[in-house]
């Protein structure tokens, strides 16, 4: 079952004390610092087999780990970061590294590490004793301290696995049952960590790849943008474009489709959420919107074409 906990309810140093108090006993040894005026966060968690799985969203923050702090009772762990939104910098094992919406951070937990998180961010965090990674490879550990770049497909498919799982945690009232998730979790991430193809850097050229990254871990963002994508890839909004024409598509159009896709999946696939709550999931701020531009896609209401599928 998941648990939530929030800031929101709280004024003045209380939030702050408050959520220091919350990380430092679900993270052992773990600080937080703001870094804007108004300090705001939630997170919700649950256990899943010997996985802890959080999904903290916060105002900008930096966080660390300290070396004197005890650690965990257990044996050693790792904990993986999913940047759902946002970006920062990674300071650990005296490597620095800049991460964005898509890219995935491993820490080992008992080691100093430190998250400046610039803006306003989301993050799924999966934090493991390292027995849980039977037999696990040598290489494994050289991934630690490293990015994990959202261009990688193993990354994309690992993402989307740990998002619906938090879909369907939420949507049923006792949590899920154990069946073997928390394996499909450890394949998928060796699979993310495995030196070779799944630690494909950015292609220089790639912009329209890397854009269609940035839509797929933000596809639930109402702010996403093509002006918004470009900034976070630091290029300009005109070199983006023209990247898009050069394969017959436009950004816009793209983000759109992805969107419309999702909610047709997720109609059928969530029929407890309404139709309002699938438009805002699939980053639709206005329902009405939502609704003319499903019929005009799919040739159907939304309320139509669920009950036909």
């Amino acid at each position: 079952m998941i648990e939530h906990f929030s800031t929101r309810s709280l004024t003045g140093t209380d939030k702050l004390s408050y959520w220091r108090s919350l990380m430092a006993r679900t993270y052992s040894g773990l600080s937080t610092q703001p870094l804007s005026p108004h300090f705001e966060a939630t997170v919700s968690r649950w256990q899943m087999g010997g996985i802890t799985m959080t999904r903290p969203r916060a105002t900008p923050v930096s966080v660390e780990r300290r070396l004197m702090e005890a650690g965990h009772a257990g044996g050693p762990r790792l904990k993986l970061h999913v940047f759902r939104s946002g970006q920062g910098r990674v300071v650990h094992r005296r490597r620095e590294m800049d991460v964005r919406a898509g890219d995935m951070v491993l820490c080992a937990s008992e080691e100093v590490y430190r998250f400046d998180l610039r803006n306003d961010h989301e993050l799924i965090v999966a934090e493991f004793d390292r027995a849980v990674l039977a037999d696990m490879p040598g290489w494994v550990d050289d991934a630690v301290a490293t990015c994990i770049p959202r261009e990688a497909p193993s990354t994309r498919l690992l993402h989307d696995f740990l998002l619906s799982l938090w879909r369907e945690c939420e949507a049923s009232p006792q949590g899920l049952p154990d069946d073997g998730y928390d394996g499909v979790f450890c394949s998928l991430l060796l699979a993310s960590l495995r030196p070779g193809g799944a630690r494909v850097q950015p292609s220089r050229h790639g912009l329209l790849e890397r854009a269609r990254a940035i839509v797929a871990a933000r596809l639930a963002d109402h702010t996403l943008s093509p002006a918004t994508i470009a900034e976070e890839m630091g290029v300009s909004l005109r070199r983006l474009q023209a990247a898009a024409a050069g394969q017959g598509v436009t950004l816009g159009g793209y983000i759109n489709e992805r969107r419309l896709a999702l909610a047709a999946q997720k109609l059928t696939l969530e029929p407890q959420r309404s139709i309002t709550q699938i438009a805002f999931d699939c980053g639709f701020s206005d329902s009405s919107y939502f609704s003319r531009r499903f019929q005009e896609r799919f040739g159907e209401t939304p309320r139509r074409y669920r009950a036909m599928h």
